[in-house]
């Protein structure tokens, strides 16, 4: 599977779960730094993320992906803030 088709299937993951938090979810992405994979959701809300709706959303996704399973490499998952995203692509 290519990387568009990683990140797409796992925003349609993820999407749910966010809007039923009551969150935004920004953008995905499955990326390879240093060696390894990152798939990454960005997830915003009116006042800012804090770590406990990361790791909230970060829960449900980790149960569903373990369900679908449709990455074949080994990959670390993070969810985080668009704010952090702004200090990835610098």
């Amino acid at each position: 599977m290519d990387r568009i088709s990683i990140e797409k299937r796992f925003y349609d993951l993820v999407q749910p779960i966010a809007e039923k938090e009551g969150f935004t979810l920004i953008r995905t992405e499955y990326v390879l730094e240093n060696g390894n994979y990152f798939l990454r959701a960005f997830i915003d809300k009116e006042g800012g993320i804090t770590i406990d709706d990361c790791v909230l959303v970060s829960r449900q996704a980790s149960k569903l992906l373990d369900k679908h399973d449709f990455i074949e490499e080994s990959y670390t998952m993070e969810i985080s803030s668009p704010g952090f995203m702004e200090t990835i692509d610098e």
